[in-house]
């Protein structure tokens, strides 16, 4: 999926279906917001963030973004440019979790709704995957 989830594909801007993101950002994104605004990112990691968006919501596991909305990684463990990272995403009544590189880092509670759009978010920047594998839980 794009940056927005949707049945007809990739959005500019948020649907009324919305969805869960899960960010997999590389680490150069931030760098690149560093030196553009002179200030580091407070509002997203290049680590595994999980979130709403559209009309979707979500309670945030700790630690959650300043404005409370986003679930920020517990740990910093995806690895930088050239290097393959694994995501374990799991979406099981109303609650979302992620691990990276083995290890669960973030997700989120009370989903709205329970069911439905999971994104793979990049900002727009080219992203690879291998061995991607959907399995619809019962």
């Amino acid at each position: 999926m794009g940056k927005r989830g949707s049945p007809d594909g990739p959005q500019a801007g948020p649907t009324p279906a919305g969805g869960i993101e899960v960010q997999i950002l590389d680490h150069g994104y931030a760098t690149q917001y560093e030196q553009q605004t002179g200030k580091k990112p407070d509002w997203f990691t290049t680590h595994g963030d999980v979130f709403p968006v559209g009309k979707s919501r979500m309670t945030p596991f700790p630690p959650a973004a300043p404005n409370s909305q986003r679930s920020f990684p517990r740990k910093n463990l995806s690895q930088g440019f050239g290097e393959w990272n694994h995501y374990y995403v799991r979406a099981l009544n109303g609650e979302v979790r992620l691990w990276v590189n083995g290890e669960e880092v973030s997700g989120g509670t009370r989903c709205e709704p329970a069911t439905g759009y999971l994104c793979l978010e990049s900002e727009g920047a080219p992203i690879e995957f291998r061995h991607l594998r959907i399995r619809e839980l019962p």
